[in-house]
């Protein structure tokens, strides 16, 4: 039987001159695929040396606490997140993921109405008013942390005159704010 008959068979590969294809790394994960229950912003990155990064600007608190919806497993070396609101995540041979999102908190007309009655208090407290206002005034909302502090600090200045001051009206309403 002569070579011809070897190359008509129905289970080899026709020799068409072409390159064969690539092989996958030894040892690297398959292809992954994504699954998101639910997604708000952020970046999700699955696969050989995948990238993910989040350096969005969000303005707003976090949507309701609700169930987060099911999800089905990946494929291996894939990413299942049930709900995802900012931040980054990553899934294979090299991964990395970087979160350098921003994320403020909308500055309402109740925020600026306390930010306002705290112009009259005095130290610290006053201080890091007027950089929340600023900060309002530079992007539509401040930072999480800084709001946590002026809660404390009016908190603590409402405290040692009674609750009924600029600084606990103020306190109160930066505590409901916050997540």
């Amino acid at each position: 039987m002569g070579g011809n008959d070897e190359a008509e068979r129905p289970d080899r590969e026709r020799d068409t001159g072409a390159e064969p294809a690539a092989a996958e790394p030894a040892g690297a994960e398959p292809a992954g695929g994504i699954v998101v229950g639910e997604f708000d912003g952020g970046a999700v990155a699955a696969g050989l040396r995948a990238e993910a990064e989040d350096a969005g600007r969000r303005i707003g608190r976090a949507q309701g606490t609700h169930v987060p919806p099911p999800v089905v497993a990946p494929v291996p070396g894939g990413i299942a997140i049930g709900r995802m609101t900012g931040g980054a995540a990553a899934s294979g041979t090299d991964a990395r993921s970087t979160d350098r999102s921003e994320r403020l908190i909308e500055a309402t007309p109740q925020l600026v109405d306390a930010l306002r009655l705290l112009r009259g208090e005095s130290g610290e407290l006053r201080t890091e008013a007027a950089e929340a206002e600023r900060e309002i005034q530079a992007t539509g909302g401040v930072e999480g942390g800084r709001l946590r502090r002026l809660a404390a600090l009016a908190g603590r200045a409402a405290g040692s005159v009674g609750g009924q001051t600029a600084a606990g009206v103020a306190a109160g309403v930066i505590s409901g704010m916050l997540p």
